[in-house]
């Protein structure tokens, strides 16, 4: 099994996330605070699952970014937000 993390925008730089276990899920297993910035969301997300999953589904609002592991999460939360920072601009 891997969760969904699903990424939510509060804001200009303001982001939160929810866990939910499968794709198609409707209800969120958590939710997180809102955090000052993507990168922090992130390592939150790799901190809180990174004992119990080695990777997970990454989401922005709906949009699939893909999988990633929750070490990278963890580890190099600016490297992650930048991968998805380039699915959002335009081609």
């Amino acid at each position: 099994m891997r969760p969904v993390v699903e990424l939510q925008r509060f804001g200009t730089d303001a982001y939160g996330y929810q866990v939910r276990a499968f794709a198609r899920d409707t209800k969120a297993a958590s939710d997180s605070g809102v955090f000052p910035s993507l990168e922090h969301c992130l390592f939150d997300a790799g901190a809180s699952l990174d004992n119990y999953f080695t990777s997970v589904e990454i989401n922005l609002e709906g949009l699939r970014i893909g999988p990633c592991r929750t070490e990278s999460l963890r580890r190099h939360p600016s490297n992650v937000a930048q991968r998805i920072r380039q699915h959002l601009r335009p081609a």
